[in-house]
């Protein structure tokens, strides 16, 4: 059956044009059957065939043929490169795009052409049947693009509400984080008030000291007591602490440390406002971020912590002390610090 092309594909996959040609033979549905002859002589190609006649024609340029058939003058071209051409004749330039049905002239639908099921056909009725297929085209095309741009949207909106949802998460972390700036200006002002002279003392005192100040300042201040009342039970404490980290090298420098921390507590006479002791408190901090070592600071810290927590809940202001401690000594917070110990 390959005689007349059965079974052939074209470009898109569908039956060729059911025909016959051969090199001197033509057969077709439309045409019938006719001999064929062929040559070259002087640049002009000369064909004979039985049923259309006698031709001359010649290639003029890139595309384009003239054409003598039967004593009649023809002019063609066909410019361009894809599906969509530019078409030239006697009559006029023509435009015509190529689809799996045939081809289309959007300028001349009647020149048309339409295959179907191998059997080819021209003039109105190709017209008809790619008019009918452009429409066709045209509403799945449209619906193929609802349904992109419906996906489309919706991933856009999964990813709005992602962000979104992502915003309310970390919302209450950066309103805490703000804060935390906004308390932390306030102290920075607050320091400017406090007494320096007991301060600037601070600057000679050894590592343990430090250390030891750190350790009665969370348990005295934020209890609002006296921080040399608070040594027995300190030394007490951590002595019998399973995990001091560095708390015993402290103990012979408390009384030391308690003298300057009770005498700058009583330097404040605002005793209900915070704000002094946050402010003392950061001043510790700084102190202790330059004279302590910054790979044991945190250990430090924490072991102060539970300390705090013997003597029972921890207050209000012992809270503060420690976010404040942290904020100014450059440390991430307790609750941080805990979670990856125990991870």
């Amino acid at each position: 059956m390959s005689f007349l092309n059965l079974g052939k594909k074209d470009e898109y996959g569908k039956q060729t044009r059911i025909e016959h040609r051969g090199k001197y033979l033509r057969a077709s549905r439309t045409g019938g059957v006719s001999l064929r002859a062929q040559t070259r002589a002087a640049g002009l190609n000369l064909t004979a065939n039985s049923s259309h006649g006698f031709r001359v024609s010649r290639t003029v340029g890139k595309n384009t043929q003239m054409v003598m058939q039967n004593g009649r003058f023809v002019l063609r071209g066909r410019y361009g490169s894809g599906p969509t051409k530019l078409n030239l004749s006697k009559t006029g330039m023509t435009v015509s795009t190529r689809n799996e049905l045939g081809t289309f002239n959007w300028v001349k639908p009647n020149r048309s052409s339409a295959k179907l099921f191998g059997v080819q056909v021209r003039g109105k009725n190709a017209a008809y049947a790619q008019a009918a297929y452009l429409v066709l085209t045209a509403v799945a095309t449209f619906f193929q693009l609802l349904i992109a741009v419906t996906l489309t949207l919706a991933q856009w909106g999964w990813q709005l509400l992602q962000l979104l949802w992502g915003l309310v998460l970390a919302t209450p972390y950066e309103l805490e984080v703000l804060r935390r700036k906004f308390r932390n200006r306030k102290i920075r002002r607050a320091q400017m008030a406090l007494t320096s002279n007991v301060a600037a003392s601070f600057e000679d005192w050894a590592e343990m000291k430090v250390v030891a100040a750190i350790a009665l300042a969370f348990i005295a201040w934020g209890r609002g007591r006296d921080a040399r009342a608070e040594i027995p039970w300190l030394k007490m404490a951590v002595t019998a602490s399973n995990e001091p980290a560095d708390l015993p090298s402290c103990l012979p420098y408390l009384s030391d440390a308690a003298g300057p921390l009770s005498q700058w507590h009583r330097s404040d006479t605002e005793l209900d406002d915070p704000l002094p002791v946050l402010a003392r408190t950061a001043i510790l901090a700084e102190l202790a971020a330059r004279q302590v070592s910054a790979d044991r600071l945190p250990a430090i810290l924490l072991s102060i912590d539970d300390l705090v927590l013997q003597q029972g809940p921890k207050t209000r202001l012992q809270e503060q002390m420690l976010t404040v401690f942290c904020d100014f000594a450059g440390l991430r917070l307790q609750e941080e610090s805990r979670e990856e110990a125990s991870n």
